[in-house]
């Protein structure tokens, strides 16, 4: 958990209904900066065997529900003044997305606002973007999620793509065996690598001019991201403000992809800095992590632990 000051006397909150985690944001503004009063997130797997059924997982549904009880619990707690709960990718697609968040309304009280793929992608630059103000130069910003993948060109022009790759999307797509064998692996990655190229080729077109690669950095954010910055570090226990700008190396997440996908997912899990629930869908993630580097051709990136929720955070106060 990051903690910030409690001194806020009607903090604001948001959750993020993901399709492998939910995550909750409690804060407000002190002194004209995001004070982060209390961070909670519990992976709940709400997307589980989307691909196959097009429903959500009904054990995910479940857990998803008893998360979000708890999540106001706390609220209340924390004297919350306000809730916003936001549905991403799997609640996007799923044909069952209206039930869940009419039961959801009914049984906790909370409403989640579906939001767009391009909607997300503008909230996450929003919550990264007064980190790397005062950065000159164009930077490619990029969340993976577990159901699917956003880009946005910050600093020059307004580009926001969604992609629909995500870490537990293509692990269940694609991952048959445990270990995965070399083939799965292959074929997953020749897939991420097309649809990542296919979007910078749609941009192109758009803007009848390439994305430079050479003139480009790129700042990573979301579960994948951190989660990679966390193994890289080799942290016993998630630290947020230590994991938040931290660079990683192409060599160093290469040598992670080496290491883990060798192993079995019940090892892989002991790694520091790898949350248990995490160690299935690591493998997609950091394939994809690997194919933007490849696309625009760098060697390091820097990880925010900021995003999404500091974005809806941000706008809510703005807005209240």
């Amino acid at each position: 958990m990051h903690r910030g000051s409690d001194s806020c006397s009607a903090p604001l909150a948001v959750i993020d209904v993901g399709t492998n985690t939910l995550r909750l944001l409690i804060g407000c503004f002190s002194r004209g900066r995001l004070q982060r009063i209390a961070a909670e997130r519990a992976v709940t797997r709400l997307g589980r065997q989307l691909m196959a059924t097009g429903l959500l997982d009904r054990e995910g549904a479940l857990h998803s529900i008893a998360t979000l009880l708890e999540f106001k619990a706390i609220c209340k707690k924390k004297g919350v003044r306000r809730i916003s709960a936001l549905g991403t990718s799997a609640l996007r697609e799923a044909r069952d997305s209206g039930a869940f968040v009419n039961e959801v309304r009914e049984r906790t009280g909370i409403s989640i606002e579906i939001i767009s793929g391009e909607r997300e992608a503008e909230l996450t630059l929003k919550g990264i973007v007064n980190d790397y103000a005062s950065t000159a130069g164009p930077a490619v910003v990029l969340d993976i999620g577990g159901g699917s993948t956003e880009w946005i060109l910050y600093g020059e022009g307004s580009a926001r793509e969604s992609i629909p790759i995500g870490a537990l999307k293509l692990h269940e797509q694609f991952i048959t065996s445990d270990p995965p064998i070399a083939e799965d692996v292959e074929r997953l990655k020749n897939y991420i690598d097309k649809f990542v190229i296919d979007s910078f080729l749609k941009y192109s077109r758009q803007k009848k001019s390439p994305l430079d690669p050479a003139a480009k950095r790129l700042i990573a954010t979301g579960g994948t991201a951190t989660t990679v910055a966390a193994i890289d570090m080799a942290l016993g226990v998630y630290d947020g403000e230590r994991v938040h700008l931290h660079t990683l190396f192409r060599p160093s997440v290469e040598a992670i992809l080496r290491r883990l996908v060798l192993l079995p997912a019940k090892e892989r899990a002991g790694t520091p800095g790898l949350e248990p629930e995490r160690a299935e869908i690591i493998i997609p993630g950091l394939l994809i992590l690997l194919a933007f580097m490849d696309a625009l051709r760098i060697d390091s990136l820097v990880v925010s632990d900021h995003g999404l929720l500091e974005g809806a955070l941000m706008e809510l106060v703005e807005n209240s």
